[in-house]
């Protein structure tokens, strides 16, 4: 019966119901809780580290109190058995733990306090330590009813578009564009609602920021497709409505907003001129014109279903003309003869 309740209670923390923003480098989770008394939250460690410092906020029920705490404290005073360090491992000590932290412990029978490596105690009155952190929010009675949105800013859950350019012929394209979610944490979620977001938004946090790349896979599954909310002051939101759950360590790829694009292809090649005789070959160039806003992201283009070269895309605002090089054509090329005809010292 114990193993039982304790596998049920890692399915519910595992499946914690969340509304998620995602920006192209951190996310806001928000979760809506409600009870009577205190309200307590744990967090797994690899998840808590994540989370950005001075992010978490509450907004519902007035509360009078919020505490995090590691959950190791709770090991102080914990009997274990620790085994000797002797060639058999064959000796044991039966000890109590002073600081959870350090791993300080004291002898039951002598008295003496000695240090432990984690890996050589075996826990009989407590379950060993996850490294999480508890997060409690103490209201004005432990009769009070409580409601109200958990919500925090962390690092390991990211957005970013990708889009594939098929050329049909001199005039025309077909452009189709992905958002791919990904997870990095250890931790799933069951996502109610997702609202994915584009601009320059800036934290007062200082924090390592990840490398994007476009995925070309993922996660299959069965979705509508993500609708624009408009823009607000330089911030273009996206929403998807439907409910799924966001593995831990995984990814998914879904169909992003209809963008109806113009493009020009044309030849261009940049050279000096001085007194020699120099060659060069000419790039392959796209002037590429959305009918709507286009969040940066990795763009492959495609002519006669043929990959011709891929480019990372800023911004695009609407209607704005943006170039891509995507590469030398060989057999296009140039030559430059140049002489001197005259010479001027400057002073006429």
């Amino acid at each position: 019966m114990l193993l039982f309740c304790f596998a049920l209670i890692c399915l519910s923390r595992s499946l914690l119901a969340v509304e998620l923003s995602i920006y192209k480098s951190f996310t806001q989770v928000r979760q809506l809780h409600n009870g009577l008394g205190v309200y307590t939250h744990e967090f797994i460690k690899s998840e808590y580290e994540n989370i950005i410092n001075g992010s978490i906020s509450w907004d519902g029920t007035s509360f009078v109190r919020q505490e995090t705490y590691n959950t190791i404290e709770s090991l102080q005073d914990a009997k274990v058995t620790v085994q000797r360090s002797t060639v058999c491992k064959c000796e044991t000590i039966q000890a109590k733990i002073i600081d959870p932290n350090t791993m300080l412990l004291q002898n039951l029978d002598t008295g003496a306090y000695f240090y432990a490596d984690k890996q050589s105690i075996e826990y009989t009155s407590i379950q060993p330590d996850n490294g999480g952190t508890v997060l409690v929010f103490q209201f004005e009675s432990n009769t009070t009813e409580y409601n109200g949105t958990l919500s925090y800013l962390m690092k390991g859950i990211t957005w970013t578009p990708n889009y594939d350019l098929f050329l049909i012929n001199d005039n025309e394209a077909k452009l189709r564009a992905y958002a791919n979610i990904k997870n990095n944490q250890q931790q799933e979620y069951k996502v109610e609602n997702t609202h994915l977001l584009s601009g320059d938004v800036q934290l007062a946090t200082s924090y390592t920021r990840f490398n994007y790349i476009s995925l070309m896979g993922g996660e299959s599954v069965n979705m509508q497709q993500i609708q624009s909310d408009g823009e607000h002051k330089g911030l273009y939101s996206y929403s998807l409505n439907d409910q799924y759950t966001l593995r831990s360590s995984s990814s998914i790829r879904l169909p992003f907003i209809d963008i109806v694009a113009k493009y020009k292809f044309y030849y261009k090649a940049f050279t000096s001129i001085s007194t020699a005789q120099y060659q060069g070959v000419f790039d392959r160039s796209y002037d590429l014109t959305p009918d709507q806003f286009m969040p940066a992201g990795i763009i492959s283009i495609y002519d006669n279903r043929v990959l011709v070269g891929q480019s990372s895309l800023p911004d695009i605002p609407e209607n704005y003309t943006q170039t891509i090089s995507v590469g030398h054509d060989n057999d296009v090329r140039y030559v430059v003869n140049s002489n001197l005809t005259s010479k001027s010292n400057g002073r006429a």
